[in-house]
């Protein structure tokens, strides 16, 4: 256990990344779109910047943009 003055830090109390985004508000969501306008495929995303990779990952080469939704 570490100490700062009077602060103690108790490594076992620290919280996950994932105990931070439920905190936050839960994850977001990415609907992915083809250059047709429809809807290919969707998936849960940490941050819409990751929007992109998913939308790849679910469409393939016929995805052309993502719509981030569901942001706390």
């Amino acid at each position: 256990m570490k100490k700062l003055n009077k602060l103690q830090i108790n490594p076992e109390r620290i919280m996950k990344s994932d105990e931070l985004i439920t905190l936050k508000g839960g994850y977001g969501w990415v609907r992915c779109f083809s250059d047709w306008g429809v809807e290919c495929g969707s998936a849960e995303v940490d941050s819409c910047s990751d929007a992109e990779a998913a939308c790849r990952r679910e469409c393939g080469s016929s995805y052309m943009y993502p719509i981030c939704i569901n942001w706390p």
